[in-house]
Formats: structure tokens, C-alpha cells, sequence
């Protein structure tokens, strides 16, 4: 895995947002200030923080509220035992418990685990090692590793704001039956559930947070606990680096046992192949549902669970995660799971060919629910071969049919919908999730997604022989009917946009103040979508990035005709910052250029003709703080405007206002 870090305080996942409203039920205001929740590590000495920042939309600055950091430390400072009574658990000894992780409760083959040093030596400090990793600073700097904070590194895990329930009762409902009130009542018993920030950290725990950044809940999956002794050594350093639980949890309401429940599902990405989930309906009271690993016979082709999963309603009934197997399994395929998320037992396992004998995996995954009854109808998922696949969820000829798992299928009878390739004809993979539009005809949806990798430690020098881009692919086949096939796509069918100034440095002026931005413009071609004769001429569009190493890893988004997607470049110092990032404002329908100024580029908070260049509309801004993605979010209820939020701050993006057609995505707040 990637591990190239310079010693520095930096961010490596997209923050979660909030407008005050959430947060104070009783706010009568129809705008609100934005809150982010943005993760930090210092690669200096392995620490961490989750900083909540009041956004200034204005201007893209922010100004911290909290930090969680800080109240750690206030709480588990050195000398004193608070540590001892700490929330932190692992799993139970019965199924579906939890138990307080403590040396006592561990097994003799964990406690063997722990009673050693990172150069393999027995010991038998193993007690101390789990006292350290609960936060007690007794022992630093002699026996184990010195700490500044308690709070390990955040580098991979976007965090996740959990309040009362807020989905729309009515639909809810409508999935247990059509005249069922269960959801109504739940959302009423849980109104007032106080409000929790959920996101993993390399220092092998799921953290909860409250709203004023203490540390009320923590949990270590089985899956880390052997390799934590590594985490309490004195030599521990960036060269023995561990990732523990790195991946973004999800969450959803769902319905099961004749009631809701809201579910957590939370994934270690590069700490390991495994995966698990609470029930976190009562935060004074969460449980635990189930750990699945690799070592699970249903689930042997699961590697580093990079993938962020989805939960969704499935057309068997069945509330289910949705996840792409990740890299490194047993056999190196493609697999989509379909997992139940009442006990983590396997519902589907989807597995793709393309005849190459090369290493692959699925990655993050979309759910698309085509008709707006919270029903998943088909998935789409990239693989590193370049794939872009569907899977067919369905009753072949139908959206609304209930079914069994034994009908759901890879979709077009087995083949991609697209497989992406530069025009030399080199794989281009996909490690982000696609994101769907509605098609501007009005049949079938446009599929958006970028092409890249930043997974494998070589990743972290930049590839100049190989190009990677965006493409929005034509999948005219989404009602349900039995689509057995789909045409050939090669990169001819498509329209080409090209960056036409990939980079320049200018001043944008904000009321006779000079505000220096790093920008790009990009072409507008039309796409071609039907010739004279009423045949489908073009099938899409692709946007070739520079040869510079530069590709697309984080998940693209669009809205009101406006698509946002962020790129990556590695850094060739690597003593320098890690990634150059861009946040590329396009439209949707062709990849290219928009018809109307988008982005702030003079920071005034409004965006009009002073953000063009030339008279050019600018498609693209260097903005930093990118490199684990963006989270949009709004203040107003009124305004057609979002705000595109990194590590580093907001930028404004105007919208065109108009509704790109129904897209009842599940998992749509952000690109992760």
C-alpha cells in the first residue's frame, strides 16, 4: 500500500459536513452556517485529530471549533488512570456481542499476540501494551513508544454524523408494507438521539464522538488486535507504519427482526481483509452484529476492504451491504458481495471475467435506484482491468418484482459495459465508485467515472507513460428490461473533450483586491447523441488528463448540471507534500466545458463573470487538501449553490438549479 508520507500534519480523507439546522432542531433560519468534521495525522509521531471548523463560504476559510485531540488529552493525560475506564470494546465471546477490551477478556492466542516487541521478541508486557493502546502514559518513553496524544493517525477514514433518523417516513415505511407506520414511530422514539461522529484510526479502534468532540464509544475489530503490539514499540516509525482501521464507515436505517435499526458497517482498507458491523440505533447501547473475514469460507475473495460499502433494501426483501471485494484476495478476482446486515451472512457473490489472467478486484460500488422505491435495481463497479460493469439486481423485465438472489446476475449477459484504454490501447483502472445522470433524452443514465490508481506503493511516483481521465458512458438499458448485451464501446463511439489550457496562474479580481488563482480551461464539443436518421451516433464522452502521473481515485459527483470530480497527482519530491490536487468543474452531459461560471475563483462568495478567464469559462482549480476527495454540502435552502468542501476549506460552485432527473443513490453525499 501506498505509505509514501512525508513528516508533516496533513489529511488524507474528505471531511463530513453539517449545516447548524441539523444539529439545532429548534433553528427556525432557512440559511445556516456549515460545519466540517475534517480528520488529521501528523506522520511525525503517528497522532492524530478529528477538527471541527466553522466554514466561512465567503471566502473558503475556516476557523476551529473543536478538537478532539485536545479533548483527549484533557481527558487521558499522563498520570492519571481515566484510561482504565474508558468505553473501548472488542468483540464477545457469543456472537453478536461486545466485551470491554481488556487483557483479562482477551484470549490466550491475542494475549500471545500482544507479548511481543516489533522485532518478534517475547515478552510478557502484553498487559502494559493494552493498557498503553486504552491510553495509559505511564510507560512512554521507557518501556513503549512516546506519544503527543492518545488519538492515533486518521489518514483513510472519512467520519460519518449520526443524529435522529431523518429519511422520509413515508417511503420508508412503504418498504415493510403499504400500510405499515414502523418507521414513523422509530423516527418519533429516536428524535431526540444525541449526535455522533463515527471514523476509524490507525490506532486500531472505531471511534465515536459527541457533538462537543469527547470520545464516549471506541471498538477494536478482531481482525487488528494481532498486529497492535507493533502500534506500542519505541521503533514504531514511518518505515513500520500499520494501518488499522483506515476505511470511512457507512450507515443506513433498515429492517430487520420486525423492526428498524440504524447499522454501521465499517471496513480497515489497508489494515486488513475483514469487515464488520454494529447496530448503533441506541449510541448508550450499541452492539455489535458480526465480523466477517477472508478466513470466512463465503468470503474467501475478500482482500483489504477498500471498498466503501453500500447499504440498500435488495429485491429479495432483504436489507443488505453492497461491497466490492478489494485488493489482494486469494485468487486475485472481482467480486461483488452481497452480504445480509442482520448477521453478515452471504446473499450473492458476483464474480467477473474478462478471460485476463492478471491481477484483479472490484471497486467501491454505486447503487442505482431507478423508480424511487428505495430499492437497489443495478450496481455499477469498476475493476483495475479498466471494467466498468453492472449487476442486475432484478427480476429480468422488471423494477418492481420481488425476487430471489438466485436471479441476480452480472448484467449484459456477463460483459462490461465499457472497458476503458487510452487510445495506445493500455488498461486504465478504476478504483473509484462511478456516479449516474439521468440522460438528457430521457432514456437510460449516463455513467461517470475516473480512471487511476493509488493503492500499491509504486503509485506514489508519477506514471508520465500513462494517461488516465474521465468518461461519462451511455447505459441506455435501465428499465428493467432483460439486457442480455450491450454494444461494443470503444473510444471511437465517444465525443473527446481536451484540457485546452492545462495550466496558468492568474488573478482574479474581488473588488480591487488581486486573488491569485491556479486554473484550466476545457473544450465544450457537442456529443453527437443521434445522426439524422434517429440511430444512436455517440455514446458518450472521455476528458484525456495530462501525462503527468495525474489520474482520478476519488468518486466523481454531480449536481443541477454541474459534475465536480477531484484529481491527484504524486508529488516526484518526496520530500515535498505527497499529491497535487484539482477540483474539475464540468458539464455533465458532454465532459466538457459548463455554459456558466462555476467556481469561485475570487473567493467573493458570489459566482459571476469576475470568475472567467478571458472571457473562458474555468473548468478546473488547483486546490489543495483534495487527496482523500471532497464533500459537498449548502447553507441555504434557497440558493441553486453548493460548496465543495476539502481538508483545507470550501469553495463556492454555482449550479445551473435545474434537476438532472431523478437519482435516488444511496450513498450520494459525497465522493468518498
Amino acid at each position: 500500500m501506498v505509505n509514501r508520507i512525508s513528516q508533516r500534519e496533513d489529511s488524507g480523507a474528505a471531511p463530513a459536513l453539517v449545516s447548524s439546522p441539523l444539529l439545532n432542531a429548534d433553528s427556525s433560519t432557512a440559511d445556516s452556517e456549515l460545519y466540517s468534521y475534517t480528520p488529521k495525522f501528523a506522520s511525525t509521531d503517528w497522532s492524530g485529530d478529528l477538527i471541527k471548523y466553522l466554514q466561512n463560504t465567503a471566502n473558503g476559510s475556516q476557523t476551529s471549533v473543536w478538537s478532539a485531540q485536545d479533548v483527549m488529552d484533557s481527558t487521558y493525560g499522563s498520570g492519571n488512570s481515566a484510561w482504565s475506564t474508558r468505553t473501548v470494546k472488542m468483540a464477545g465471546s457469543t456472537a453478536g456481542t461486545l466485551k470491554d477490551f481488556t487483557w483479562s477478556n482477551l484470549s490466550s492466542a491475542q494475549q500471545t499476540t500482544l507479548n511481543k516487541t516489533l522485532a518478534s521478541v517475547t515478552d510478557s508486557n502484553g498487559e502494559k501494551r493494552v493498557a498503553y493502546l486504552r491510553g495509559d502514559r505511564s510507560n512512554e518513553g521507557t518501556l513503549l513508544r512516546t506519544r503527543s496524544t492518545v488519538l492515533g493517525d486518521i489518514i483513510d477514514s472519512s467520519p460519518v454524523l449520526v443524529g435522529p433518523p431523518n429519511r422520509l417516513a413515508s417511503l420508508m415505511n412503504a418498504t415493510v408494507s403499504s400500510t405499515d407506520t414502523s418507521y414513523t414511530t422509530f423516527k418519533s422514539t429516536w428524535s431526540a438521539r444525541p449526535t455522533r461522529l463515527y471514523v476509524g484510526a490507525n490506532d486500531g479502534m472505531l471511534h465515536a464522538f459527541d457533538a462537543d468532540g469527547k470520545e464516549v464509544f471506541a471498538y477494536v475489530p478482531s481482525a487488528v488486535i494481532s498486529n497492535l503490539y507493533k502500534l506500542t514499540d519505541s521503533d514504531y516509525t514511518s518505515a513500520t507504519h500499520q494501518y488499522y482501521v483506515d476505511g470511512s464507515p457507512v450507515t443506513a436505517d433498515v429492517y430487520y427482526d420486525n423492526a428498524w435499526h440504524t447499522v454501521l458497517v465499517g471496513t480497515l482498507r489497508g489494515g486488513g481483509r475483514a469487515l464488520f458491523a454494529l447496530d448503533i440505533t441506541d449510541p448508550a447501547n450499541i452492539k455489535l452484529l458480526w465480523e466477517k473475514s477472508y478466513s470466512d469460507s463465503d468470503y474467501s475473495e475478500l482482500g483489504f476492504t477498500y471498498s466503501r460499502p453500500t447499504i440498500s433494501l435488495l429485491h429479495n426483501g432483504t436489507w443488505a451491504v453492497i461491497l466490492g471485494n478489494g485488493y489482494n484476495g486469494a485468487n486475485d478476482k472481482a467480486v461483488l458481495y452481497l452480504m445480509d446486515v442482520k448477521d453478515g451472512s452471504l446473499i450473492k457473490a458476483l464474480t467477473v471475467s474478462d478471460g485476463k489472467t492478471t491481477a484483479n478486484s472490484l471497486a467501491t460500488p454505486r447503487a442505482a435506484d431507478i423508480n424511487g422505491d428505495l430499492i437497489t435495481d443495478y450496481v455499477y463497479a469498476g475493476d483495475l482491468h479498466g471494467n466498468l460493469w453492472r449487476f442486475d439486481l432484478t427480476s429480468s423485465g422488471s423494477l418492481t418484482a420481488s425476487t430471489t438472489a438466485s436471479s441476480f446476475r452480472v448484467g449484459f449477459g456477463g460483459s462490461p459495459l465499457y472497458s476503458a484504454t487510452t487510445t495506445a490501447g493500455q488498461v486504465q483502472p478504476i478504483t473509484s465508485a462511478p456516479y449516474l445522470v439521468k440522460h438528457s433524452s430521457g432514456t437510460g443514465y449516463l455513467v461517470i467515472f475516473g480512471t487511476g490508481k493509488y493503492i500499491e506503493s509504486d503509485d506514489a511516483d508519477p506514471n508520465t507513460t500513462q494517461i488516465m481521465g474521465l468518461y461519462g458512458i451511455w447505459d441506455r438499458q435501465t428499465a428493467g428490461e432483460a439486457a442480455t448485451s450491450t454494444p461494443t464501446l470503444s473510444r471511437s463511439k465517444l465525443q473527446q473533450q481536451t484540457i485546452t489550457q492545462s495550466e496558468v496562474t492568474t488573478s482574479f479580481d474581488n473588488n480591487g483586491t488581486a486573488v491569485t488563482q491556479t486554473i484550466r480551461t476545457v473544450s465544450d464539443n457537442a456529443v453527437t447523441w443521434y445522426d439524422s436518421s434517429g440511430n444512436v451516433s455517440q455514446y458518450g464522452w472521455y476528458l484525456d488528463l495530462p501525462a503527468t502521473g495525474e489520474m482520478v481515485v476519488n468518486n466523481p459527483y454531480a449536481t443541477s448540471g454541474v459534475l465536480l470530480a477531484s484529481t491527484l497527482t504524486p508529488n516526484e519530491d518526496p520530500c515535498a507534500d505527497g499529491v497535487t490536487t484539482w477540483l474539475m468543474s464540468l458539464d455533465p452531459y458532454t465532459g466538457g466545458a459548463t455554459d456558466f461560471a462555476t467556481l469561485d475563483l475570487n473567493n467573493d462568495g458570489v459566482v459571476d463573470d469576475n470568475d472567467l478567464y478571458n472571457g473562458s469559462v474555468v473548468s478546473a482549480l488547483q486546490m489543495s487538501g483534495l487527496k482523500g476527495g471532497f464533500t459537498v454540502g449548502s447553507t441555504s435552502a434557497s440558493s441553486s449553490n453548493v460548496n465543495a468542501c476539502g481538508s483545507d476549506g470550501c469553495v463556492s460552485v454555482a449550479t445551473s438549479g435545474a434537476s438532472s432527473g431523478r437519482q435516488n443513490w444511496l450513498n450520494i453525499k459525497e465522493q468518498e
